[in-house]
């Protein structure tokens, strides 16, 4: 479980994120613990938190497409939202809906080279813990210590950048 340790600030987060997705689902009716809603946000219930699924540490950064090179381009953007079943396994990659953060003017040999390389990845799954009483789950301090790891499936959002820094392509993979 040491691994699950170096996620304490990322389990934190997501479990204030899972609140607000509770605090979200509106009065009148909350959906089940470990549901979801609407718009697909988890909902955990007073004795459970979540943990992002960990990103093996081989996992390729997509390459900047060499046809490109000598184009000497100004620095792109292509986010993809990326699917992880229950077992860690990259099950769907597509192009993410267009925002202020991710412009859809990037090359087709942008987008390509992202797709291509989050195929490949793979994942420790991430994990729904589930805890006898909150205090339980107080204890546990980002881990799933003392009660029971129910993997789940995610969709995660990925940034990926690519860019020239002195005539050199350099590729940034941000997100998760």
């Amino acid at each position: 479980m040491t691994k699950w340790t170096a996620l304490g600030a990322t389990a934190v987060l997501a479990c204030a994120c899972a609140a607000v997705a509770h605090a979200q689902t509106g009065a009148a009716a909350a959906p089940a613990a470990g549901t979801a809603t609407a718009d697909n946000r988890m909902v955990l219930a007073d004795n459970e938190s979540f943990l992002m699924p960990l990103d093996d540490m081989k996992n390729a950064r997509p390459s900047y497409p060499e046809t490109l090179l000598a184009s000497n381009l100004p620095p792109r953007t292509v986010c993809l939202m990326v699917g992880i079943n229950e077992k860690g396994a990259v099950t769907v990659v597509a192009k993410a809906q267009p925002s202020p953060y991710c412009a859809t003017d990037a090359e087709r040999e942008f987008v390509a080279a992202s797709e291509t390389a989050a195929r490949t990845w793979k994942f420790d799954p991430a994990l729904r813990c589930v805890f006898r009483n909150a205090k339980d789950k107080e204890r546990a301090h980002a881990s799933c210590d003392g009660g029971k790891g129910v993997p789940q499936a995610v969709t995660l959002t990925y940034r990926i950048r690519f860019e020239q820094v002195d005539g050199k392509p350099q590729v940034h993979v941000v997100g998760g």
